[in-house]
């Protein structure tokens, strides 16, 4: 576990490679290799929305609604009270552990969880840390590079959103002001980033949540009105253009294959969006979704609030 003890200790510089203004938005890297391949050819499309009106395959009872949750193939992640839960995949407790951390703000809130396959590692993202939760010894470690520093400006600003693949990381910063992607191998390094006018409006207040697929980037942006917006992996072209959103959407989560549903907490839906752009929306019978992640090929798992609980759904 992290101590507050590392907080004071300067942080590492990482290994950042010179951007010039001139290519901040041009790729960095081939947008499709072979891994990213692996995303079409193992997990498969979804012909219609998920259906939460059946009864869940699991249904675990959890005892506060925060949202935070992730999933890998074989295991799901949540932060519940004060505590780091892990669940297999039919939501049999494997692991937990109690977690409270402070700043000078107060208590550290989980505001986003990814996965990083190339680690077997959960990556958790706070206001204004970013620490790597590793399944076999769950244990947390505080990553320093990441903590809060930039030499383009970026020392005091927050974290907003994060999100993984393979080896890549994407983080978003608050008030829409950055978005940074970096590499995990063969040493945490800075890939490249952009600023707020190379990827959404001066007048956007927030990425609420942004996710990736391995070949696309989604952001759910809060600004005049909700919308998405979904780029390719180097954020150099924008393969959706505003797709208005309810106010009371909250929540972006990627299915794979340009796939992606939208969690409206307030009108307890999820909006399915096809590679088409086509929207359906699904209801939850008994409950307001406040997260949803995808479970391998075959399922689906929501955090619901009202009453709280971990639910898990078959995909047609």
């Amino acid at each position: 576990m992290a101590s507050s003890s590392n907080r004071k200790t300067s942080p590492k510089q990482a290994n950042e490679e010179t951007v010039s203004v001139e290519t901040l938005n041009k790729p960095k890297q081939e947008t499709i290799d072979e891994s990213k391949n692996n995303t079409e050819k193992y997990v498969r499309k979804l012909k219609k929305a998920p259906e939460l009106s059946r009864t869940a395959v699991y249904e675990h009872e959890l005892a506060t609604n925060q949202l935070a949750l992730s999933t890998s193939n074989e295991n799901i992640l949540i932060y519940d009270t004060t505590k780091f839960i892990l669940f297999d995949d039919k939501l049999k407790q494997i692991k937990e552990f109690e977690w409270k951390e402070y700043d000078s703000s107060g208590i550290l809130t989980i505001d986003d969880l990814t996965y990083l396959s190339c680690q077997n590692s959960y990556i958790v993202l706070t206001r204004s840390y970013i620490y790597e939760l590793n399944v076999d010894s769950f244990e947390m470690k505080l990553i320093e590079e990441f903590s809060k520093k930039d030499k383009l400006g970026e020392y005091n600003m927050e974290f907003s959103s994060i999100t993984a693949y393979d080896e890549h990381i994407f983080i978003s910063y608050a008030n829409a002001s950055a978005i940074t992607k970096w590499t995990w191998k063969p040493t945490l390094q800075l890939v490249n980033r952009w600023t707020k006018l190379k990827i959404v409006e001066e007048t956007d207040q927030n990425i609420l949540s942004m996710r990736t697929d391995g070949t696309h980037v989604g952001l759910l942006i809060q600004g005049d009105a909700m919308r998405l917006e979904i780029f390719d992996f180097n954020l150099a072209t924008r393969v959706i253009h505003h797709i208005e959103l309810s106010k009371t959407a909250i929540m972006l989560t990627s299915l794979a294959n340009n796939q992606w549903l939208i969690v409206d907490n307030q009108q307890n839906q999820l909006l399915f969006i096809n590679e088409n752009n086509k929207i359906e929306k699904t209801q939850n019978k008994d409950s307001s979704p406040l997260n949803a992640s995808r479970l391998a090929n075959d399922y689906l798992v929501i955090k619901c609030e009202n009453p709280n609980k971990l639910q898990i759904f078959k995909l047609d």
